[in-house]
């Protein structure tokens, strides 16, 4: 056989095999590109009115890759990566400079959204790598418009931290129940510092979804734990319209501060291509005189699709900080701050 008819048949083989592969594993290329405009008084400084273009008000923009290989006997391998990007900018999101409560310090990230595989089942899975937090998950039950992207325009999240690195996460649904664990390595030669666990348990039936979870996190320098406890859910009470709510509570180990924060919200649809939604966030802070004070957010926002993938969208927001809350990074100084939001959103 000559050289030339192996290299015709070694590529015959090739060929041949590729069909079977690309059945036992299946790779999906998706992204949502969200640019939002948003003019805000009490803002920058010296304070005033700033009009930024930013990252996606409630849905971040995204570059994902997303795997699943069939194993035999209903065992898949799975995985995902996903890279955050601000789409004013081209840069790289989701980067921490200074690691905490699960999160190493990672200035930059390219697969910051998310980076984790696992295995899969009918039972449900197991996955590791860098995830969101099972109270991050949880509570997007609780809000309209799920977790809201925006620093502004969201609360539950800076309590029970979006996305952790180092995570082991455990799901298994029995008899119509969603249990899901997590376990945090910290990664530190302090035993468990910077490390984290959680469970939440919920269920999913016709026209509702309830749940709950319980979140314990620690620093980095293994001096405080943060422990949370959330509850919530959603209903459609009509076609047209559905109502969501939930509370959660954070206490310390050490720090005498306490939170204890709730929400309300709706989603109408006001006709076939338009949706409006709304939400109050109220969360009280107590613990000492320096500590007690309050922030409140509440926003209305419009969205009208062209079509399943594409539509434009309108935000009004109010954010209102009292007493020794800490100021959040967007006003410039304690007090009220309103804001007005155009945005276009692409989905591939």
């Amino acid at each position: 056989m000559t050289r030339t008819t192996r290299t015709l048949c070694t590529a015959a083989a090739w060929l041949t095999l590729a069909p079977v592969a690309a059945l036992a594993q299946n790779v999906t290329i998706y992204g949502l590109f969200d640019a939002a405009v948003r003019q805000a008084n009490n803002a920058g400084n010296p304070r005033g009115t700033l009009t930024t273009m930013d990252d996606g008000i409630f849905t971040g923009s995204r570059l994902g890759f997303r795997g699943r290989e069939d194993l035999g006997g209903g065992l898949s391998a799975v995985f995902t990566l996903e890279s955050g990007f601000d789409p004013s900018t081209g840069q790289s999101l989701q980067g921490t400079p200074a690691g905490d409560y699960g999160q190493t310090t990672a200035p930059t990230r390219f697969w910051g959204r998310e980076v984790h595989a696992g295995l899969r089942s009918s039972w449900g899975g197991v996955t590791v790598g860098r995830q969101y937090t099972v109270a991050h998950a949880m509570a997007a039950r609780f809000q309209p418009q799920g977790n809201p992207n925006s620093t502004a325009h969201s609360l539950f999240s800076s309590h029970h931290v979006p996305r952790q690195d180092n995570m082991l996460r455990v799901d298994a649904r029995v008899a119509g129940i969603d249990v899901v664990a997590s376990h945090t390595f910290g990664e530190q030669a302090s035993g468990s510092a910077n490390g984290a666990w959680a469970v939440s348990v919920g269920h999913v039936g016709r026209g509702f979804a309830v749940g709950g979870y319980v979140q314990q996190l620690k620093n980095l320098a293994g001096t405080e734990t943060r422990d949370i406890v959330g509850l919530g859910g959603n209903v459609r009470l009509h076609q047209a319209l559905a109502l969501f709510g939930g509370a959660m509570q954070r206490s310390s180990a050490v720090s005498p501060q306490e939170n204890t924060a709730w929400t309300l919200g709706a989603n109408i649809e006001l006709a076939d291509a338009v949706t409006l939604s709304v939400a109050h966030y109220n969360d009280t802070q107590s613990g000492s005189a320096a500590l007690d004070g309050r922030r409140q957010v509440s926003w209305v926002t419009a969205s009208v699709r062209f079509s399943r993938r594409s539509d434009v969208y309108a935000v009004i927001d109010t954010n209102v900080v009292e007493g020794g809350y800490a100021k959040p990074a967007f006003m410039a100084t304690k007090g009220s701050q309103t804001g007005l939001v155009v945005g276009l959103r692409h989905r591939f």
